[in-house]
């Protein structure tokens, strides 16, 4: 079996158990001790990889002791075994297949097939339309209804033991006589509701939002939990992967449930009423004067106090009650956060030693030809990109010059 894939197979099973073990390396469980909750998850059973997996307290105790010794690394397998089963349906996909049933209760096989074929997350040659109809009737559990949720105000204890995050529409500027459409990307702790990070966009996705995560994390520390929808900006592999290098908890959110992201939504309801709805939209000349007024509200709004922030009968801001804690917050080195939020992408390296990635032509050397590999990057510097084996970086790779190549004199044959 080839490295790429070992190493795809590696991170799809550390994210498992990652998943397990998550409450109590982040301390968010609710019983007595660690051992009480194994034993309790240890009752079920589970699925990886198509196959149902029992598990022990101790296997969990054990995994949770490698985690903390060589984090998200020490979940992976270090022999150059693996399951010998295949997906037809990848975890991905399951996890649109829930996301589909549960926004359309009433949705038919037929038609969550049609549209995974149609959004790319499965090939209709690979995967059939009974296998799918096989997962759905077989897993009723995982399928819940949306009415009559029960939910209760809350308020986290300690800050950064929750973020919620979430897109809001802004307004649209004129940029070169054309209208574009803004976004707004914002991080609020629940504790202390500092705001994290907040940051117009013209697009709404995935990478717009770890590019804020990633601020974030660097200037307030890791968050035990992240909170958020089930749009494609907030639920993909990639935005696992690193929860799981960091030590956090992902969570989505039950589908058309603004309800429980409460307090984002009211940030976005303040925002909007006392900030947004007063600009002159037609004055502001781009996307990075907006922001530029966008950084002095958000200092203002951390700054103030706010009236659901009591500490021992003391009104305070939100900047104030996340000082409060900061010594209870984890944090890491900014070189560390910058591995951690990686991209990993396992191309065939073509015959002409290119490697092709994101629409992007990376040179590598000869050696690779053929060779399915494992490369990591930087999707917003593709200048910094590097083939990995067993997990380390063995050589940095850099886009393709054809124009420099056409300069380089060849050898050529004498007949």
């Amino acid at each position: 079996m080839e490295q790429s894939l070992r190493d795809e197979r590696n991170n799809n099973l550390a994210l498992f158990r990652y998943g397990l073990i998550a409450p109590v390396i982040t301390n968010t469980h609710n019983e007595k001790s660690e051992f009480e909750y194994f034993s309790k998850i240890s009752a079920n059973k589970f699925s990886f990889e198509g196959k149902e997996v029992s598990l022990n307290p101790s296997t969990l105790k054990y995994w949770a002791y490698k985690y903390r010794k060589e984090g998200f690394e020490g979940l992976k397998r270090k022999t150059r075994t693996d399951f010998k089963s295949t997906r037809k349906i990848s975890e991905e996909t399951k996890n649109e297949i829930v996301s589909i049933k549960n926004t359309y209760p009433h949705i038919t096989a037929t038609l969550i097939y049609k549209k995974l074929a149609e959004t790319g997350f499965i090939n209709p040659n690979d995967v059939s339309l009974s296998t799918v109809t096989k997962y759905i009737r077989d897993n009723p559990s995982l399928f819940e209804e949306t009415n009559h949720i029960d939910r209760k105000a809350f308020v986290m204890e300690f800050a950064n033991d929750c973020w919620q995050a979430d897109t809001s529409h802004g307004a649209y500027l004129t940029i070169n006589n054309k209208k574009e459409l803004t976004y707004l990307i914002a991080i609020i702790d629940d504790a202390s509701r500092i705001i994290v990070d907040a940051k117009f966009y013209f697009n709404d996705n995935a990478l717009n939002f770890q590019e804020s995560f990633k601020r974030g994390i660097k200037k307030y520390g890791v968050p035990k939990r992240l909170f958020v929808d089930n749009g494609s900006s907030y639920k993909n592999k990639q935005l696992s992967i690193i929860c799981a290098s960091i030590g956090t908890v992902l969570i989505h959110a039950r589908p058309f449930s603004g309800a429980s992201k409460g307090k984002i939504e009211r940030f976005f309801h303040t925002l909007k009423a006392s900030w947004l709805r007063g600009l002159n939209w037609n004055e502001i000349p781009s996307i990075d004067a907006l922001n530029e007024l966008l950084a002095e509200f958000i200092n203002e709004y951390n700054s103030k106090e706010h009236s659901s922030l009591n500490y021992d009968g003391e009104s305070l801001t939100p900047h104030t009650r996340w000082f409060k804690d900061q010594n209870l917050i984890k944090k890491f080195d900014n070189d560390f956060i910058d591995n951690c939020f990686l991209h990993t992408a396992y191309p065939t390296i073509r015959s002409d030693a290119i490697a092709h990635i994101k629409t992007r032509d990376f040179e590598v050397d000869m050696k690779y030809i053929g060779k399915k590999m494992t490369v990591k990057y930087n999707p917003n510097d593709f200048s910094e990109a590097w083939i990995y084996e067993n997990d380390k970086p063995v050589e940095k790779i850099k886009e393709v010059d054809r124009v420099a190549n056409s300069k380089v004199k060849r050898k050529t044959s004498i007949y």
